[in-house]
């Protein structure tokens, strides 16, 4: 199966290879990305077992799972899209990024580029969640068309607490 590459002006979203690690790890392993995350921070048997499951399972026609990289090659961070309802035309996606690259629009390129990957896979609907207290992430959702939907109530278990999560979603053109 060849893996889809997706590329904006600034942004290369491309399969994980084995050499990501050294650039992936710091990022996953670092307190602030996972803060409102359900995972991490990550160990380095955690990233390394993301990478030889994304290798594995992202690359659809379902699931995608990009490293985000610079034009150069630099990474920057990952990517996901998950098709969650083929019947029904839904998918779900989200992202991670590289705090020295917060604040640089590159949250906002990566979520919109996401969603025209959907719509582009013909899909009818889009979704993301992301934790009550992560402004930014909500603030990187509406700019990529998503709107507030609801709150989900003890949506995810998170290191031993119930958590909730706000969920947006898109209803993309046919």
């Amino acid at each position: 199966m060849v893996a889809m590459i997706v590329t904006t002006s600034r942004l290369h979203l491309r399969a994980f290879s084995a050499t990501d690690f050294a650039w992936l790890h710091p990022i996953t392993a670092n307190p602030a990305v996972t803060r409102y995350t359900d995972w991490g921070p990550n160990t380095p048997a955690d990233t390394q077992a993301f990478l030889d499951e994304a290798s594995r399972t992202g690359s659809g026609p379902e699931e995608f799972t990009w490293a985000v990289t610079l034009p150069d090659g630099t990474g920057i961070g990952s990517a996901g899209l998950q098709v969650t309802s083929p019947r029904n035309r839904r998918a779900s996606f989200g992202y991670m990024l590289d705090p020295a690259r917060w604040g640089q629009g590159y949250a906002s390129e990566v979520a919109q580029t996401l969603v025209a990957t959907a719509q582009s896979l013909g899909m009818h609907r889009v979704e993301a969640t992301c934790h009550p207290d992560n402004a930014a992430s909500a603030r990187v959702l509406e700019k990529a068309g998503l709107t507030l939907e609801s709150q989900l109530r003890d949506h995810l278990l998170v290191r031993g607490a119930w958590r909730d999560s706000l969920l947006f979603a898109a209803v993309l053109a046919d």
